[in-house]
């Protein structure tokens, strides 16, 4: 039997407005009334749809597609980027989009512009997905490249977009404010943010510096921490005060200090890093008593389970971010659009359980 939001609203006995926010995640239901609506969606078998309700852009049904048939094509090494969870994630989501599309996946990966993937120089399908692995000198080259051969959209791309190329990513300003207000809220009186220099250094970097101008907009102490190695000179990216480590132990007696004055809130700006940090903390206790409130940016759960207690998890939403991008694909090879358009996803705050 289908069962709608209002069907839910009735059993559980509030509105479905706020069945609707609980299901899409927003932080401004109390967390009592989100475990009684998640309740009594389990008990009456209720299931999300998979396109949520509310208009969408109109697009053309893909079976006027010319092949059927979209790549994804990574950008730079992919060997490391394949051993990653987060990256098995994303291309198991690419894949749950394209088939309730109809739409076939080819994975693709490109060195240089001259290295065109074939079934892209042979218009063998309809569209490419962009990804990008690490910061390969080429990239606008092969992106300008493959764009001139298919219709393309890039996605999970830090910073400015290639010029004339559909954009969709997370909106990394909104990670660093939505962790900062979160942490506030919590009662947080010094603030810290932890990120890595080496991997993903512009997105990271946007996150983090967005968390601290909000810290300083508000007169309030916060410090950078950066785990790095090597001769890079980092002071180039942040703002004083600035740390270098070079593990997470290094963080401990500081934040014990500053939690004399009370919670110290810790911003951890990618969830890979968030293990080794979170058990270094609570060796000491500081995460459970409260000295030390964390928030991480990351949507994979392989990273935060069983962590106890659960860090608060500020989600990438990616899955948004790719039906909109393969949503978008298939409009622009149908439809040919002049525009090009760049789509920002909001992060979503995820709540321990």
């Amino acid at each position: 039997m289908k069962m709608s939001l209002d069907d839910v609203a009735r059993e559980a006995g509030v509105s479905r407005a706020t069945v609707s926010r609980v299901v899409n995640g927003s932080p401004s239901v109390d967390a009592k009334t989100v475990a009684a609506v998640r309740q009594t969606m389990d008990r009456m078998g209720y299931v999300r749809p998979a396109v949520r309700p509310g208009p969408r852009p109109r697009i053309s049904h893909p079976s006027q597609l010319r092949v059927g048939a979209i790549a994804l094509v990574i950008i730079g090494g992919s060997r490391n980027l394949m051993q990653e969870p987060t990256m098995a994630l994303v291309i198991d989501r690419i894949q749950v989009a394209c088939r309730k599309r109809q739409v076939n996946l080819i994975l693709e990966q490109m060195d240089s512009p001259d290295q065109v993937p074939h079934c892209v120089q042979n218009r063998q399908v309809d569209g490419a997905l962009i990804m990008v692995s690490g910061r390969p000198d080429y990239l606008r080259a092969c992106i300008h490249k493959v764009a001139g051969l298919v219709p393309v959209v890039h996605f999970f791309a830090p910073g400015h977009p290639v010029s004339g190329v559909d954009h969709v990513s997370v909106n990394d300003v909104a990670i660093g404010s939505l962790a900062f207000h979160t942490l506030k809220d919590a009662g947080c009186k010094s603030f810290v943010v932890m990120s890595n220099q080496e991997s993903f250094l512009e997105a990271l970097l946007v996150r983090g510096r967005a968390f601290l101008d909000r810290v300083a907009v508000e007169g309030l102490a916060g410090t950078a921490y950066i785990m790095a190695a090597g001769n890079t000179d980092i002071g180039r990216f942040w703002p004083m005060p600035l740390t270098v480590i070079d593990k997470p132990e290094a963080l401990v007696e500081r934040l014990r200090v500053q939690a004399t004055a009370g919670p110290v809130g810790l911003f951890v700006t990618l969830e890979t890093q968030v293990r080794p940090i979170h058990q270094a903390l609570e060796r000491h206790g500081l995460i459970s008593s409260g000295a030390v409130r964390m928030i991480v940016a990351g949507s994979t759960p392989f990273y935060v389970e069983d962590l106890s207690p659960a860090p608060q998890l500020i989600s990438l939403e990616f899955g948004e971010i790719i039906n909109i991008a393969v949503e978008r694909l298939i409009h622009r090879a149908v439809s040919l659009p002049a525009g090009v358009l760049t789509f920002l996803i909001p992060p979503k705050l995820v709540i321990p359980v």
